[in-house]
């Protein structure tokens, strides 16, 4: 496998059940990975593949919004293989992409340990704050109504309003 990135990070201890997950790819929405531990200090090495780094700022806001229900399924699968979002940083400079889509199949995250566990659902808002949106109301709105129930721990609902948002976006487009 080549190595497109390389980082590393000290006086940290990750379960070595998580180290198997990511180095057997077990966990497909995290970019494949290895690791090695040397002396209290973790060397991370991760392969690409056909994904380059999203740049969010060339998102629509249909974009964006189907990016929030991705990360939202995303983390409904990482906390099936026993790798809940707590455990990872979620940045928008660290989910790469292919083509610089949003969808499910497209993305993957780059793992990199969250030493402070901050739950998913303040992670997920703080995304949504970092890649924001354009000045349109119907956008704002919906970001408004999914980071509220975010705030509430209710991601099932926070869920549900970007499904039917997205819905509705995607059909005014074809009308």
């Amino acid at each position: 496998m080549e190595k497109d990135i390389r980082q590393s990070i000290t006086d940290y201890k990750m379960p070595r059940y998580i180290c198997e997950i990511l180095c057997n790819h077990y966990a497909k929405t995290f970019l494949d990975m290895t690791i090695i531990c040397e002396n209290d200090t973790y060397i991370f090495s991760y392969d690409k593949k056909n994904k380059r780094r999203l740049v969010y700022r060339e998102l629509t806001e249909i974009d964006k919004l189907q990016l929030v229900l991705t990360l939202i399924m995303i983390n409904d699968n990482n906390c099936q293989m026993l790798i809940g979002a707590e455990r990872y940083l979620i940045e928008p400079e660290l989910i790469y992409s292919v083509g610089n889509r949003t969808d499910y199949d497209s993305i993957g995250i780059l793992f990199y340990p969250d030493t402070t566990m901050t739950p998913f659902n303040i992670k997920l808002i703080r995304f949504m704050d970092k890649i924001g949106t354009k000045n349109k109301k119907k956008s704002i709105g919906c970001f408004e109504l999914i980071k509220d129930e975010l705030a509430k721990n209710e991601i099932y609902r926070a869920k549900s309003i970007a499904e039917k948002n997205l819905n509705r976006f995607l059909n005014e487009k074809v009308v």
